[in-house]
């Protein structure tokens, strides 16, 4: 079809606007992609290429340019590298295990001058210049990281908005066409508000080809489409996120998108571009082919492509579906389907809900025990909103369990919580007291606070959900992880410092005979790891100690004599 044609001719212009300059892959040898540039994840797109390699492999400069920074730290990435190039453009390489040694120096330098292992280094032209080929470190599994990779991005240096990886000539051989697993149809009131849904397994006919077994009877008259869909590149097994996708009602086209730049700031409407009800149930991905709110539609230019997404249909009367799936390399699978709209001539069931919440607007509930205040961009689409309040005398609790509605509900940035203890308290544990919530194995999860004038506790929630006011006395405890009393043949030692409640960051000191030592955090692990190589104290006995503080301010501390 034609619109094929343009997509091609598109990919080409991208390809040729982004390569300015050649760059050069950041990892010698075939290129083995595990995660792709917009892949669904939590909350947020996949801001680059992911690329399996052992520890340690080499990780090289894709061009010529300088070092612009250095960031450590013991989640999201890690350790990690930025090189700012001539051409506007910034390639990042993360959760190195290594880093170049002159790198690594100066960083150390930091690090022991401030007594601080979390670093954000920025440098000018003149420290660090590099040519495309050099060696900035070693692949590795640092920060919110399970397994040996690189994560690479390119970015625009302008505004640090991520760019799609492949568009700059790197060699990733891709042959095979997307995959459509399942197809959903919502069922949609005449406010763009879900009245039912209904899921299709597809069958594959031929490479890239899928179809349904029969046509599909809606009830209502306004529909949205979504789409379970994964690719794949040619020398790995993994199932990846798509490049893009395409809706066409017979020729013409409903709707599209494609992940060509995703900045940061926009990332986060990826929960109004799937269904985030099947994500937070059932940890399952869906792209919608319409978007919950015009605000989602980052990519696009006013003016410059259809907006909803959502299909009008009239009574009895079949309405042909095209759906296209794209990935970078100009691989195409379609689903195409027909509609049949039977109008269901029954009273629509009233929705029970305390609140009319509607999108677009700030909202304010206040009760007195609760004030849930939402900015004008928190709902994607008008809430009615359910609320209760339930009674909870439980240990560690000093407020009942207020109920906001459906975690299933998207919302977007945050909201602000005030919460009403229901039993006085006491000056001296103000400070150890949290809003928070429970999870389903009994864990706490804190979200902090801070004391308003009139007595409630104040924090940002980012979801829906059940939240509570929780006491916080228990310091955190350290366990051994890799620490025998004799350390003479060994290059270091870790332990894992946890605490009882999730959320919040721990604050950490070790020191060896008194003398502060550098402790490496691995947070996905909450483990502290210390190398011999960063301070030895010599031959003898000598004493270890920790003091870990959590963010209610309970220290909690450790020591352990070794022989060195």
């Amino acid at each position: 079809m034609p619109q094929i044609k343009l997509f091609f001719l598109l990919s080409l212009f991208s390809t040729a606007l982004f390569s300015q300059t050649v760059y050069a892959p950041p990892l010698k040898g075939p290129l083995l992609v595990t995660g792709t540039f917009g892949e669904l994840r939590s909350d947020h797109f996949h801001a680059g290429l992911d690329f399996r390699a052992a520890t340690n492999t080499p990780v090289y400069a894709v061009a010529d340019g300088f070092i612009s920074r250095v960031d450590v730290r013991g989640g999201g990435y890690g350790q990690a590298i930025f090189v700012d190039h001539a051409d506007g453009k910034r390639s990042v390489y993360a959760h190195l295990e290594t880093l170049n040694p002159a790198l690594k120096d100066t960083l150390r330098n930091r690090q022991f001058a401030e007594e601080n292992f979390r670093q954000d280094l920025r440098f000018d032209s003149l420290a660090y210049p590099v040519k495309q080929g050099d060696v900035l470190g070693g692949v590795g599994n640092r920060g919110h990281s399970f397994g040996p990779h690189l994560h690479f991005e390119m970015r625009n240096i302008t505004n640090d908005a991520p760019l799609n990886p492949m568009a700059f000539g790197f060699s990733i051989p891709d042959s095979r066409t997307p995959q459509i697993r399942n197809l959903r149809v919502y069922e949609l009131d005449d406010e763009g508000l879900k009245r039912g849904e209904q899921s299709f397994k597809t069958t594959q006919a031929k490479s890239g080809q899928y179809k349904l077994s029969d046509t599909i009877f809606v009830s209502t008259n306004l529909i949205g489409l979504g789409l379970k869909t994964y690719d794949r590149q040619d020398a790995m097994p993994n199932w990846n996120g798509i490049y893009g996708g395409e809706l066409f009602h017979d020729t013409t086209l409903i709707f599209s998108f494609s992940w060509d730049e995703i900045p940061f700031e926009k990332t986060e409407f990826l929960n109004a571009l799937t269904d985030y009800q099947d994500w937070t149930e059932n940890t399952s991905w869906y792209h919608r082919f319409w978007a919950l709110t015009q605000d989602a539609m980052f990519w696009t230019k006013a003016g410059e492509a259809p907006y909803s997404g959502s299909l009008r249909l009239r009574p009895n009367t079949p309405f042909s579906v095209s759906m296209r799936v794209l990935d970078f390399a100009g691989n195409v699978s379609t689903l195409d389907f027909t509609l049949l709209y039977r109008p269901d001539n029954s009273p629509p069931e009233g929705r029970a809900h305390q609140y009319f919440l509607p999108a677009g607007k700030a909202s304010i509930i206040d009760n007195g025990n609760l004030r849930l205040e939402l900015g004008p961009t928190a709902l994607y689409r008008d809430c009615y909103f359910t609320y209760a309040h339930l009674p909870d005398n439980s240990a560690g609790r000093f407020s009942g369990t207020h109920q906001l509605h459906r975690p299933s509900t998207p919302l977007h940035g945050r909201a602000t919580v005030h919460l009403r203890p229901t039993v006085p308290i006491a000056d001296s544990l103000k400070a150890f007291l949290f809003v928070g919530s429970c999870d389903e194995d009994g864990h706490w999860n804190s979200y902090g606070g801070e004391w308003t004038e009139d007595g409630r506790l104040k924090a940002q929630i980012s979801s829906f959900g059940d939240y509570a006011i929780f006491l916080d006395t228990i310091p955190p405890v350290v366990e051994v992880h890799r620490f025998s009393t004799d350390l003479r043949r060994s290059s270091g030692f870790s332990v894992e410092a946890k605490d009882n409640v999730s959320g919040g960051s721990l604050r950490y000191r070790g020191s060896i005979d008194g003398k502060w030592v550098l402790l490496e955090y691995d947070a996905k692990y909450s483990r502290l790891n210390y190398s011999f190589a960063d301070g030895d104290p010599g031959p003898g006995e000598h004493v270890f100690e920790l003091e870990v503080e959590d963010a209610r301010g309970n220290l909690g501390r450790w020591k352990r004599k070794f022989r060195r």
